[in-house]
């Protein structure tokens, strides 16, 4: 019987020696879906490792058009990097929006050893995968970075998930208005007075001698959720295909359905008529892809997020001439906040290496520059120290500095105002501070109701939105599918948030 037992017990541990072993070489596991504040996953240091003896790779995938020339970017970062992290950069980009996001998020809910990805409240929805426990807490981090002093503290709390950041937030614009980018030439060509472009009303007589006067242009480019519902400009409570939404002019602090307002559906009727005018092309329904179509020239007037030099901005990334035309006044929103940030996805093998990289995008201006406009004399070239005018070369043109990093590293173009950056400083200045500053709804008691309204409203705001059905039994339908989705409980699961969290600061 003695020797029965001791044989068992020689099983039993030779079972467990190869469990440990079998664990140790395993692939990442799928990361918990726990809450940020249960997350095991917080950095024991907030400083960086040493440079590894051997390269290891780091894996970036950022939102934005893909480049032909990306792995000459990947080589020479690569190269530059060598002393200082000794790490070989794999860069890759992956469309806006409804693009990128389908890419990012099965990478991260099965754990996949990813470094560095570019999340917001618009694509790979930051809040979402955080609370899902995907990314790493970078709190410790950022104690002692510099980071902290370039961004703020004031970003770095708006973007926080119960005190702790998930994500760092980019260093832009803190406040957003909406308008229009206008083609330049036809502007000139009609002598088109910009100044007198105060809402879009006021461009009706221009939509209408275009659609007379230039075959081939399609007067207002509107695209899925990219158009003209943008200068209503609601803030959201949660993501835009979610019913729930303050006014933003900080009139009252009642949540309200935005989908169903009177500022809503009168712009629903004026989409209607636009579309039956030919203002709005015919196609709209099953196009996908904003920043493709606003490459084709092929559109006039096209709604923006605005902030001083769009106009000269998006030249770079369209190789097209814009006038830029205010139209709603400047906020800060938590849209700015967490409108474009970098995390560091749980299953990263390099999380200290991930971060002095990230580190490296608000500090190092060689590195920001070769990932926003390229190599120099080769996708570009100086006209002075900070100013540059780009080649003919069109291998990369991912400009929009504004997706990682310190923008205001970003050397100038050509045509760009000098004090561009101090412009910036003057805007975020005026910006009217929304009364939901702050505010961050947790889903959860709601989570099955939020489910079936994304589905709703993915099925009926095209029709609404673009004008390319009936108004009125469009509306009638979704109004009626929204109530039996759940609407109410979750506009007024809402109101309870935010009227507790107004409580507890103070407001």
């Amino acid at each position: 019987m003695k020797k029965r037992q001791r044989s068992l017990s020689l099983a039993l541990v030779l079972i467990m020696s190869l469990a440990l072993v079998l664990t140790g070489c395993g692939a990442p596991a799928k990361p918990a879906a726990s809450s940020p504040a249960q997350s095991s996953q917080t950095p024991a240091t907030s400083q960086p490792t040493e440079s590894p003896k051997e390269p290891v790779e780091l894996t970036f995938y950022c939102v934005g058009d893909s480049q032909p020339d990306m792995q000459k970017i990947c080589d020479a970062a690569t190269e530059y990097l060598k002393d200082k992290l000794n790490v070989k950069i794999k860069a890759e980009t992956f469309g806006w929006g409804d693009t990128y996001t389908p890419k990012i998020n099965p990478m991260l809910s099965s754990g996949q050893p990813v470094d560095i990805v570019f999340t917001s409240n618009w694509a790979a929805n930051y809040r979402v995968n955080a609370n899902a426990g995907y990314f790493t807490d970078l709190t410790p981090y950022l104690q002692n970075s510099p980071i902290r002093e370039i961004v703020g503290d004031d970003f770095l709390s708006g973007s926080a998930i119960n005190g702790k950041n998930y994500a760092v937030p980019c260093n832009k614009e803190k406040v957003h208005n909406w308008g229009f980018l206008l083609k330049q030439d036809l502007v000139v060509k009609y002598n088109i007075d910009v100044s007198k472009i105060k809402k879009m009303e006021d461009l009706e007589p221009y939509f209408e001698t275009i659609k007379a006067n230039e075959p081939g242009v399609t007067p207002l480019l509107n695209v899925q959720m990219e158009g003209p519902f943008k200068l209503l400009d609601w803030d959201n409570i949660s993501d835009d295909d979610i019913p729930g939404a303050l006014y933003p002019d900080n009139r009252n602090n009642t949540i309200i359905n935005q989908f169903e307002a009177p500022e809503s559906v009168a712009l629903y009727r004026k989409m209607r008529d636009y579309y039956n005018k030919g203002w709005i092309h015919p196609d709209a329904a099953t196009q996908d892809n904003f920043s493709e179509e606003m490459k084709t020239g092929k559109y006039f007037a096209v709604v923006q997020s605005l902030k001083p030099g769009k106009d000269a901005e998006m030249k770079a990334s369209t190789n097209i001439d814009w006038v830029q035309v205010d139209i709603t006044v400047p906020v800060m929103s938590n849209r700015e906040t967490t409108g474009a940030m970098l995390a560091i996805p749980v299953g990263s093998e390099h999380p200290d290496l991930a971060f002095k990289f990230i580190e490296l995008l608000y500090t190092d201006k060689y590195l920001k520059n070769l990932f926003v406009y390229g190599i120099e004399n080769e996708h570009y070239v100086k006209v002075s120290d900070n100013v540059i005018k780009l080649t003919d070369n069109t291998g990369y043109r991912a400009g929009n500095g504004w997706r990682f990093g310190d923008q205001f590293l970003d050397y100038l173009l050509e045509n760009e105002a000098p004090d561009k950056w101090e412009q910036f400083k003057a805007y975020n200045a005026k910006g009217i501070p929304l009364n939901s500053l702050g505010f961050a709804f947790d889903a959860t008691n709601v989570e099955t109701e939020i489910g079936a309204l994304k589905n709703v409203v993915q099925k009926y705001y095209k029709q609404l939105f673009l004008g390319t059905a009936d108004t009125d039994s469009t509306l009638s339908s979704f109004s009626s599918e929204m109530k039996a989705a759940g609407v109410d409980d979750v506009i007024a699961e809402m109101q309870k948030q935010y009227d507790d969290w107004r409580k507890t600061v103070g407001k």
